[in-house]
């Protein structure tokens, strides 16, 4: 994952927690256009802040890098079920997307 889309993934967080980016800043201590900064490239992202905006935001860091953010609890879910089946089964449904 580049870091461009990492830096609109913050955005993507910070927006399903519904918090500005002001507000962020400074439930973290920094300057109040702190997060403003970052997400436009203007500042360098750590791991440490990074971790920091997921704790303050309540997002699993899985699901921030899951390959489909947006839709990850449904391909969770659907991975479950799948998961949860017999081989047989799992082989019907194999065929039935593929057709």
């Amino acid at each position: 994952m580049e870091i461009k889309e990492i830096l609109s993934r913050i955005g993507y967080v910070r927006n399903k927690a519904n918090l500005s980016a002001r507000e962020v800043s400074q439930r973290m201590g920094m300057s109040p256009q702190y997060v403003a900064q970052l997400e436009s490239g203007r500042i360098v992202l750590t791991v440490e802040k990074l971790l920091q905006i997921l704790e303050i935001c309540e997002f699993p860091i899985d699901r921030f890098f899951s390959s489909n953010i947006a839709d990850y609890k449904i391909d969770n879910e659907l991975k479950s079920l799948i998961e949860s089946l017999p081989s047989d089964k799992k082989k019907n449904i194999i065929e039935f997307i593929k057709k």
